[in-house]
C-alpha cells in the first residue's frame, strides 16, 4: 500500500479484521476502514500453538462466502470508485471483485489449502472447505507469490523477494528515544502481536552489557538490561530492527521480511506442527544469518546462553544499504494492470 501510494499516490479502501492501528503506523490518512472478516487463517491458542478445531469451526462460519457478504462488500468497492482488488492471501477479496467487475490481485508466500491439509484428518471439515478456497484462489486476476515461498508456481505471474515495511527513522534517533547508547549491543525479542509466556525474562540480567528490547509483555517499562513494552504501546517494528544488532523471534513472515532487509543475524522459534516451517526455515538458513531455537526449548531460556554467539554473526546493513524488497514490484504489477 506504501509503495503504490508513493508510485501513484493511490489510496485504499481497506477491508480487514486487523486493528487500524497497526495500518496507521505504515499508511495513516491513506484509507478508508471497513472491519469485516475477510480470513480466518489458523486460531491460535498461543504465538507457538494453533488450535484446529477452533479453525475449522470459524471457516465453517465463513466458507462459502455468504452471497449477502461478497454482493455487499463488490457494492461497497464500486461505490467507492475500486479499480482494482488486492488481496493478502485472503480469498474473499477474490470473490468480491469478481462480483464487482474488477481485476484481482493475489500475494501470497502460502495459500491456505496447502496450509491446512495435513490437518484433514484431525478436522474433516477443513477437506470441502480446502477445496472452495483453492478455487477461488486459481480465479484471481494476477498471482504474486512472495519469498520466503513454501510452494512455488511457475505459472505464477510474479515472483518477489520478502515484502517489507519501510524503516522510518535511524539507528541513532531509535536508540536515543530509548536511551540506549548508540554503540551498545542491543536484542529485540518479538513474538509477532500474539501472546506468548516469556518466563525467562529475568535471566536475560545474565548479559549486564546486551540490552534487551522485548514486545508482547504485560506491563511496559524498564528493568536492568530489559526494555519491556505491551502489546498496547504501538512500536514501529522496523526501526527496531534496523536500531538492532540482533533479532530473536518467532519464525514469521512480517519478521522475517523486515529483519532480512536490513541484514541482522536472528535466532528463530520453529513450530513443528506447522507445515510453513520447513521451507521458510530453509529459506532463512540460505539467505540469512542466524540459528534456530526449537519452539518447545524456547521457554526454558537455554538459548540465551547464545546472544554473543548470534551478535558475533555479521550484521550487514546500516542506513541506506539495505536490500530492496518486494513491494515495489508488486506496486508496478498493479499499475500495470489498472492501465489495462
Amino acid at each position: 500500500m506504501e509503495a503504490l501510494h508513493r508510485l501513484s499516490g493511490a489510496r485504499f479502501e481497506l477491508f480487514t479484521s486487523s486493528p487500524r492501528w497497526f495500518y496507521d503506523e505504515s499508511v495513516q490518512g491513506l484509507y478508508r476502514y471497513y472491519e469485516v472478516v475477510t480470513d480466518v487463517g489458523f486460531r491460535q491458542r498461543s504465538a507457538l500453538v494453533h488450535d484446529v478445531g477452533a479453525t475449522a469451526e470459524a471457516l465453517s462460519a465463513l466458507v462459502p462466502f455468504d452471497d449477502e457478504l461478497v454482493d455487499g462488500l463488490a457494492l461497497e468497492v464500486k461505490r467507492a470508485e475500486c479499480r482494482a482488488v488486492l488481496c493478502d492471501i485472503a480469498p474473499l477479496g477474490i470473490a468480491v471483485a469478481e462480483r464487482a467487475g474488477l481485476p484481482s490481485v493475489l500475494v501470497e508466500n502460502f495459500t491456505w489449502p496447502w496450509l491446512y491439509e495435513p490437518h484433514f484428518e484431525e478436522a474433516p471439515a477443513l477437506v470441502a472447505i480446502s477445496r472452495e478456497l483453492e478455487d477461488w484462489f486459481r480465479r484471481a486476476t494476477v498471482h504474486v507469490q512472495t519469498e520466503p515461498l513454501c510452494l512455488r508456481d511457475e505459472g505464477t505471474d510474479l515472483h518477489v523477494p520478502p515484502i517489507g515495511r519501510r524503516v522510518r527513522r535511524s539507528r541513532e534517533d531509535v536508540r536515543a528515544a530509548m536511551g540506549v547508547d548508540v554503540n551498545a549491543p542491543m536484542v529485540v525479542l518479538t513474538m509477532g502481536g500474539m501472546p506468548e509466556d516469556l518466563p525467562f525474562l529475568e535471566r536475560l540480567g545474565v548479559w549486564p552489557g546486551i540490552t534487551f528490547v522485548v514486545t508482547g509483555v504485560d506491563r511496559t517499562g524498564v528493568e536492568g538490561n530489559v526494555h519491556a513494552f505491551d502489546n498496547a504501546t504501538r512500536i514501529y517494528m522496523p526501526d527496531l530492527v534496523h536500531a538492532a544488532d540482533g533479532v530473536v523471534a518467532k519464525l514469521g513472515y512480517s519478521t522475517i521480511a523486515e529483519v532480512w532487509r536490513e541484514g541482522r543475524p536472528m535466532a528463530y522459534v520453529t513450530r513443528e506442527d506447522s507445515r510453513e516451517t520447513e521451507p521458510v526455515r530453509e529459506w532463512v538458513q540460505r539467505e540469512m544469518t542466524g540459528f534456530e531455537i526449537p519452539g518447545r526449548d524456547f521457554a526454558g531460556g537455554a538459548w540465551i546462553g547464545r546472544i554473543p554467539d548470534l551478535l558475533a554473526l555479521p550484521s550487514g546493513a546500516r542506513d541506506g544499504e539495505v536490500r530492496e524488497g518486494g513491494a515495489d514490484a508488486v506496486a508496478r504489477v498493479v499499475l500495470e494492470l489498472l492501465r489495462g
